[in-house]
């Protein structure tokens, strides 16, 4: 981890020198950043953006929910080779801000239509994907949680193709396919001190189709992603101690339920399908998306978004309501807890665990961008949140006496350079 650190510490002063060279066109480094502060209504459950986080914000404000900073070099190479990286700093899975190297890969396009990456790249068969931390390019102060908060691969190590097809009269059809796996970058941090699940080695593929004609944009996509990794302790040890009690108790449902907990081997397919649509001044956003897994105990998913933003000079107000809904699982814990203190313990810390992979919540929104400059907005935004208390994917340190709504208040500085 140390390592990686210093390359991409290396990889930033590197870039940053670049800059400070004039006429050699070949280079190009450019960068971006968020400065936001976050405020929550209540203390019974701390908000965060992403399943990353392991602290969010509760009673207080912020910076780290929405801050970060990022930085991208672009090399040509020869007129159909470049090579493209970017780091990015922002609050992680181990409580720092340590910088990720998200991009690293050698683009080839032999023609205008076609264009292949191989290294490290973006994992945008999502929407907003490869631009998911560029708060400047879209129009609220972080996409919304109920739809990209379950999407947790950013990036892969392996390659994609795209093609481009031009269909006259401003339309154009992109294809393209990817295949990889989930770089280190993605970790799960569930708490600030403690086990992290890593996504690391999970083997990707994907495909989208993507049509645009003039202001309208429709964007379908299909992902599977195999994980190659169980979780860590303490949730092995969860599993060990039902495989125990099941074949103790001849218990073959137990026991079932003790296997059920495997990630590793875990098939899931993802289904997507977004439109945008901007006929001046207003500017309309929506997608739908679904996730089923083959087994274990992450539940299918299903979420979905609608925006609306209407531009008034320089500023946008906007509305925009967000859903999402997890499956219930059928929870089986047989005759744990009539089994003493221990069987009690591990029968409520599978029911814990299973609900606690859950997601189910809505979100009402409002908010305004203006942009007072060529390369920055400052956005306002309020979130009323209604949440299912026991699904707590999208929240820490959940209080039992937490009723699932929270207002949460945010402002942010978004910029390009």
């Amino acid at each position: 981890m140390a390592m990686k650190g210093r390359t991409c510490a290396a990889l930033a002063a590197f870039s940053l020198a670049l800059s400070a060279q004039d006429g050699d066109s070949r280079w190009k480094v450019g960068g971006f950043g968020t400065l936001g502060l976050a405020w929550s209504s209540t203390r019974d459950a701390e908000f965060i953006r992403e399943p990353s986080q392991p602290r969010g914000t509760a009673r207080r404000f912020d910076p780290n929910t929405d801050s970060r900073l990022g930085l991208q070099l672009n090399v040509r190479l020869s007129e159909h080779f470049s090579a493209v990286g970017q780091v990015v700093s922002r609050y992680r899975y181990d409580a720092t801000y340590t910088p990720d190297l998200t991009w690293a890969f050698l683009n080839y396009a032999p023609m205008p239509e076609l264009q292949i990456r191989l290294g490290r790249v973006g994992w945008d068969v999502f929407q907003l994907a490869d631009t998911r931390n560029v708060g400047y390019s879209y129009l609220w102060v972080r996409p919304p949680v109920d739809f990209y908060g379950p999407l947790q691969v950013t990036c892969m190590d392996g390659g994609d193709v795209a093609w481009t097809e031009s269909l006259g009269a401003q339309r154009t059809l992109r294809m393209k396919v990817a295949a990889g796996r989930a770089s280190s970058v993605d970790q799960i941090g569930v708490a600030a001190s403690g086990p992290r699940v890593t996504l690391a080695g999970t083997k990707i593929v994907g495909a989208t189709v993507e049509y645009q004609q003039d202001t309208l944009n429709l964007r379908a996509a299909w992902a599977l992603a195999e994980p190659t990794r169980n979780y860590p302790k303490p949730f092995s040890d969860l599993q060990e101690g039902m495989m125990a009690f099941a074949q103790m108790l001849h218990d073959p449902r137990l026991e079932a339920e003790a296997v059920n907990l495997n990630f590793r081997g875990t098939r899931f397919n993802y289904y997507s399908l977004g439109t945008t649509w901007e006929p001046s001044p207003v500017r309309v956003e929506s997608a739908l998306a679904m996730s089923h897994a083959s087994s274990g105990p992450v539940p299918d998913m299903k979420m979905g978004y609608v925006s609306l933003g209407y531009r008034w000079g320089a500023t946008v107000p906007y509305l925009m309501v967000s859903r999402l809904l997890s499956e219930r699982p059928d929870i089986y814990v047989g005759n744990l807890p009539y089994l003493g203190p221990q069987g009690q313990a591990l029968a409520q810390g599978y029911m814990e665990y299973r609900t606690g992979q859950r997601g189910e919540q809505t979100t009402w929104s409002a908010g305004c961008r203006w942009d007072f400059h060529s390369k920055m907005a400052l956005k306002f935004q309020m979130d009323r949140v209604f949440a299912e208390p026991s699904a707590r994917m999208l929240w820490r340190n959940v209080s039992p006496s937490w009723n699932g709504q929270a207002t949460i208040a945010s402002v942010m500085l978004d910029f390009v350079f």
